[in-house]
């Protein structure tokens, strides 16, 4: 089902307009002076050097026909060409060391604010299939369509000019010839008219068309994915997925073809018949043999070609405006989204120090188009208590964890923290307090120190403290003593690469570097070997006296020593208790632990 915030009424007819003025928007907000330069060099400087071109030819040969010394011509030829000269070089330093620097500025300025509304934007939107599609297409294009937007205003306006230039050069022939222009104009645009809609509607189809492709190519780019790739069928899927994406455009490309190849093929034509019919009326009505008026004729036949051109591309600005006007409104459909967890809040309360009091008090929850949910569900974990939290995969553990992070509101009921809806937080100061260890290790492309301090900067002397305390040595061996180094090879090709234990060991380390009131532990140390994570569980359980800890577990071994374990199945707690508690009532919990524990028996039999 739809996000009914997704799912409103869509414009119709003129009021798409705005979205072609949204895309401008970005351009407005953060480069104003830029545009206004922009407009005046593109509506006044560049028409008038293109007046003082075709007008030159004019000038000249008059002054020869009016037997004018070889002087007083070169001085007309001089004057307007150092006009032009002068017009020409202010027009290319603006460009250089002006319009290309600001443009550079602004197209980042502007992903950054596609990127920042990602990060302000609930978690949930990313379950919605057609928000993530919008969300893609912003972030790959808007920058370039908003970039298209503030060159379309300027130069419309110079188009605009231009034809009142060549107009004023023409209207020395009569009416006559702007007619003949203005007819074949218009019929080319006319001609052209149908073209419009299936044009646009080819640049929306084809981004989703790529969009496989592109997820191949990211892919393949990534080390991670490698093996895999090579271990497997998978890398020949991803081939014969590329393939078949590049059939899938023959498919979306051919019918646009047939609908737009008569009208484009005859308004190609269009243009070759007008220059033979202006050339026939300027040769045989306005010049009429009279050898005098060749520098008008030689102004003439530039001007009404330009005016031509500039008069059309008026007429194209058309569809310019509509396929701005299409792209627009999908990338705004992307910030129309709206949030009410991830946008900062003036009345949100900070949140508490020391250790979390959590309560569940009747909760029900359920994620759009899944059967999973919990029913007034109900938990109460005291402030410094370690809760372990077990069950097979579906049963709502990790949903919990969700929660608790906001990154999703209960549908029903009250979340809870120290007796205050954890809805009254700033949800941002809230998350620093919470300590979060995923099972999905997430090394970033950023330098060791920045992966270890994601919570809070701390001195060197107590990074060095939880880089011994973690076991991580090897890691700094690697980084060659350089806390600087990048845990990458992302963005340079000397970033050091970890294992799998020493990625967890590092998320891990986060936990050490800030003051969390909560831990929330998700099977964090899965890729360590059973000795391994039982020795680094216990460095982290001695460490979580200051705070309240949750722990989400697969492996029962690992959460014998907690005060309280939870048993859920179908989003419910089945049973509770103590390790030796729940052995002794040997309910689904002994089940569990009993075959888990004959398994590894098994296994280290057979080793």
């Amino acid at each position: 089902m739809k996000d009914k915030k997704l799912d409103q009424k869509q414009p119709k007819g003129l009021e798409k307009l705005r979205y072609a003025l949204f895309l401008l928007g970005p351009y407005w907000k953060h480069g104003r002076l830029y545009m206004v330069i922009i407009t005046l060099v593109s509506a006044f400087v560049e028409p008038l050097a293109t007046f003082l071109i075709t007008l030159l030819p004019q000038q000249a040969i008059d002054s020869v026909m009016a037997g004018n010394t070889r002087n007083q011509t070169l001085m007309i030829i001089g004057v307007f060409s150092l006009c032009i000269v002068l017009i020409t070089a202010l027009r290319k330093g603006v460009d250089l060391y002006y319009e290309r620097p600001m443009l550079y500025k602004l197209q980042r300025r502007i992903q950054s604010e596609v990127n920042e509304k990602a990060l302000y934007t609930d978690f949930k939107y990313y379950d919605n299939p057609d928000f993530y599609a919008k969300f893609n297409f912003a972030q790959e294009e808007f920058a370039w369509h908003a970039r298209m937007a503030a060159w379309y205003f300027p130069h419309a306006l110079k188009d605009i000019f231009t034809v009142l230039a060549m107009g004023a050069i023409i209207s020395q022939a009569g009416p006559v010839l702007f007619g003949i222009t203005a007819v074949f104009v218009v019929l080319g645009a006319a001609i052209g008219l149908p073209t419009m809609k299936p044009e646009a509607d080819l640049s929306v189809k084809l981004n989703d068309v790529w969009r496989p492709m592109d997820y191949v190519d990211r892919m393949l780019r990534q080390k991670e994915n490698a093996a895999e790739l090579r271990s497997s069928g998978a890398g020949q899927k991803f081939l014969k997925t590329y393939d078949e994406t590049a059939n899938r455009f023959d498919k979306v490309y051919l019918p646009f073809v047939k609908k737009v190849a008569p009208f484009q093929t005859t308004q190609g034509v269009v243009p070759h018949i007008q220059a033979g019919c202006i050339l026939a009326y300027i040769v045989f009505f306005v010049i009429q043999g009279d050898m005098s008026q060749i520098g008008l004729f030689a102004s003439l036949s530039v001007a009404s070609t330009v005016f031509a051109t500039n008069l059309g591309h008026v007429l194209t600005n058309v569809k310019g405006l509509l396929q701005m006007s299409i792209h627009g409104e999908r990338i705004a459909a992307f910030f129309e989204a709206k949030s009410d967890i991830e946008p900062p809040r003036e009345s949100a309360v900070a949140p508490p120090q020391g250790k979390y009091e959590v309560e569940f008090r009747d909760v029900s929850f359920g994620y759009e188009n899944a059967k999973f949910n919990l029913k007034q569900f109900n938990l109460h974990i005291k402030p410094g208590q370690r809760v372990a939290i077990v069950g097979e995969n579906g049963a709502g553990k990790s949903t919990l964890t969700k929660l608790l992070l906001r990154l999703y509101d209960v549908n029903d009921g009250t979340l809870l923290l120290n007796g205050t809806n954890i809805k009254e937080f700033d949800v941002h100061e809230l998350r620093l307090r919470i300590g979060i260890a995923f099972q999905d290790v997430r090394v970033l492309a950023m330098s060791l120190r920045d992966n270890l301090t994601v919570y809070n900067d701390v001195p060197d002397e107590k990074l060095w403290e939880v880089i011994e305390k973690l076991g991580l040595e090897s890691v700094v061996e690697k980084a060659g003593g350089d806390l600087d180094k990048m845990v990458s090879r992302e963005f340079t090709e000397d970033g050091v690469v970890l294992s799998g234990g020493e990625a967890q060991r590092v998320t891990l380390a986060r936990l050490f570097t800030g003051e969390f009131g909560l831990l929330l532990l998700d099977e964090p140390s899965s890729a360590l070997d059973p000795l391994a994570e039982y020795k680094l569980m216990q460095t982290i359980l001695d460490a979580s006296n200051t705070a309240t800890t949750v722990m989400i577990a697969h492996r029962l071994s690992i959460v014998r020593d907690f005060d309280v374990i939870y048993h859920m199945e179908n989003g419910a707690i089945i049973e509770s208790g103590t390790h030796n508690e729940l052995m002794a009532a040997q309910g689904k919990y002994f089940e569990m632990f009993t075959r888990q524990a004959e398994n590894y028996q098994a296994e280290q039999n057979n080793s």
